[in-house]
């Protein structure tokens, strides 16, 4: 997969995030292709971060073809204690598993570490909500995940692509902080809503940047009709701390296509307890679920499983033989 420059500029201010030395896993073997131009930005900062900068000069120095193993270096200079990836190959050394499977039941493979990253990776993957256990197993309490996934233009790229709101209704679902959200070109222009007071130092990590609310991200990309009736989701929105009168989400994207033909989707999250995961529900249709009648069809479902299961063996429901 490839480690592109904006990957690079994220988690040079999402390491110090982990704590001292953390030991971070990603999804996916990385080729690492972040830029020269975007290597010198990063050096800058190094030395305010206490990185270390002698290291990221020795990568800025190799050509692009000799760079592309150095993903787990370029970790290390930013301070992590230890590297690892997991991909169905052994490119770069990663881990052999399937991203389809979960990784405790198939591999026992059980490690947690400080920080977890999708970075294109996901897309590949046909058992969507295999990574996204995952992703959360792997996650120690209090460790952060990182996802920087396809979102508009990546045509045929992958299986999937994603939005903003995938990731709010996951932390919504899962009792995650989000410390970033927002979208992005390849090389570092974008958007991004910092909702928490503890994801402020990633609200500078781009290139170039707005700062929006979360709101927005999470608002559809239409300007409404002025005197049009706003939909339920834009009234929810509204509702939101911080939410903005105007809905200008259509508007960033349409710079940003201008900028770069692609964008990507990004999100920061952090993993507050020790809970096992839970399917988040789309929550624009999260007033529509009637746990109630879900609870009737899966007792429902189970009467008829007993009932199939008795007719097989020449038995009544009740265990009486039937002739």
């Amino acid at each position: 997969m490839s480690f592109n420059p904006v990957m690079g500029l994220l988690t040079q201010a999402v390491v110090p995030l982990c704590g001292a030395s953390p030991a971070v896993l990603e999804f996916g073997n990385q080729s690492f292709r972040v830029d020269r131009p975007t290597l010198d930005r990063i050096i800058a900062r190094g030395a305010t971060l206490r990185q270390d900068v002698a290291g990221l000069t020795a990568i800025n120095a190799l050509d692009a073809t000799a760079r592309r193993d150095r993903a787990a270096a370029y970790y290390a200079c930013l301070g992590a204690r230890s590297y690892t990836a997991i991909d169905v190959n052994d490119t770069y050394g990663s881990l052999v598993m399937d991203l389809n499977k979960d990784l405790a039941t198939e591999y026992q493979f059980r490690d947690q570490f400080d920080l977890v990253t999708n970075n294109g990776t996901g897309e590949h993957v046909f058992d969507q909500g295999a990574i996204f256990r995952n992703a959360h197993a792997l996650t120690r309490a209090g460790g952060l995940m990182v996802h920087v996934m396809p979102f508009v233009n990546y045509v045929n790229h992958g299986f999937y692509s994603y939005h903003p709101n995938l990731y709010h209704a996951l932390a919504v679902a899962n009792r995650y902080q989000v410390l970033a959200l927002g979208m992005a070109t390849r090389d570092g222009n974008g958007v991004v809503a910092i909702p928490d007071p503890a994801g402020e130092a990633l609200a500078t990590f781009l290139v170039k940047s707005q700062r929006v609310d979360l709101g927005t991200l999470l608002t559809e990309p239409k300007v409404p009709r002025r005197n049009a009736p706003r939909r339920w989701l834009e009234l929810l929105v509204a509702r939101m701390p911080g939410a903005s009168s105007k809905l200008r989400f259509g508007l960033y994207i349409h710079r940003l296509l201008v900028q770069g033909r692609k964008i990507l989707v990004f999100a920061v999250l952090k993993k507050t307890d020790g809970g096992a995961f839970t399917v988040p529900i789309q929550l624009r249709y999260s007033e529509d679920v009637s746990a109630e009648g879900l609870e009737r069809s899966k007792a429902q479902a189970a009467a008829g499983s007993e009932r199939v299961a008795a007719d097989a063996h020449g038995t009544s429901a009740t265990g009486a033989r039937v002739t």
